[in-house]
């Protein structure tokens, strides 16, 4: 028992020693953090000059009329929405039609006529903002929420828009 004591007693002393001896000895490297990056946030602006400004009253009809059509549905105030207007700006859409809607709590009765049109779109009209693509009058897909370049660009090469 004296022997596990002692044991102990030089594994304690041995440690401390090794961990005071790495904490005052220890080589002063500032460089790394003086290059460490500064991650900043990057701000948008709402900007939808590449697209036409709709009712959701007017929304079917503009459906029916074009071949594809993208929609993009949300709120001028939110964050997310001046995020993605302005990274579908930089996006060269060519083959589709663009429109914005103004995402109204109120307007119940257009939410449902235009559900009732393509059932799909209730998975979506929860969310703001949403792009909403539609192809020969029907629903491909919508992508929900702030999204990055990178997972916009792959939804609109899957959906055939780019």
């Amino acid at each position: 028992m004296k022997r596990l004591f002692i044991a102990f007693g030089i594994t304690l002393i041995i440690g401390l020693l090794i961990f005071l001896a790495s904490t005052f000895f220890k080589p002063k490297d500032t460089k790394l953090e003086e290059e460490a990056p500064v991650i900043e946030e990057k701000t948008y602006e709402f900007d939808i000059s590449y697209a036409e400004e709709i009712a959701l009253e007017e929304a079917s009809s503009k459906i029916e009329e074009n071949e594809k059509v993208l929609i993009l549905l949300g709120k001028k105030d939110e964050d997310a929405t001046k995020k993605v207007s302005s990274l579908l700006k930089d996006v060269e859409i060519k083959e589709a039609t663009i429109y914005y809607i103004e995402k109204e709590e109120e307007n119940e009765e257009a939410y449902q006529s235009l559900m009732n049109t393509y059932p799909n779109l209730s998975n979506y009209l929860n969310f703001a903002p949403v792009i909403l693509v539609f192809k020969d009058n029907e629903l491909l897909g919508g992508l929900p929420g702030a999204v990055e370049e990178k997972n916009l660009l792959n939804f609109l090469e899957y959906t055939e828009v780019i």
